[in-house]
């Protein structure tokens, strides 16, 4: 669980960051601000799993697959609680409900990469670790 809430507070950091617009300072596109806001976010949170995965991956790892599951579904409950309770079990329904169901193309990103960039760096981790 506190490994899930570091991983929270990471990326909403990187959110709040990437929507301040300040990842990419140095090249501003104007013609696509979507594509240049999903790569923020993509980079953002990129970092912000990284933290996460590397954690796992070395105090646990027999177990490590089921320990970022748990980290990411937790992370979902906070990221659905943002104006709730934290440990409110409607908080999963909220996160899909804002993201998903009434979401637009940035927010899909926002949940993809919350949900699968942990799961990346666990794989690059087993084949770095591998050879």
């Amino acid at each position: 669980m506190c490994i899930a809430t570091c991983y929270y507070m990471l990326t909403i950091a990187a959110i709040g960051i990437a929507a301040a617009g300040k990842i990419f300072w140095w090249l501003e596109w104007k013609d696509n601000f979507h594509f240049y806001h999903i790569a923020q976010n993509f980079i953002g949170i990129g970092l912000a799993a990284l933290i996460p995965a590397f954690l796992v991956h070395s105090y646990e790892p027999n177990k490590k697959w089921l320990t970022i599951c748990v980290v990411i579904l937790a992370s979902i409950l906070y990221h659905g609680n943002i104006n709730y309770m934290p440990l409110d079990p409607n908080g999963f329904i909220r996160f899909f409900d804002s993201t998903i169901v009434y979401g637009d193309i940035g927010s899909y990103g926002v949940a993809l990469e919350i949900v699968l960039l942990p799961m990346l760096w666990l794989l690059v981790f087993k084949c770095i670790t591998r050879r």
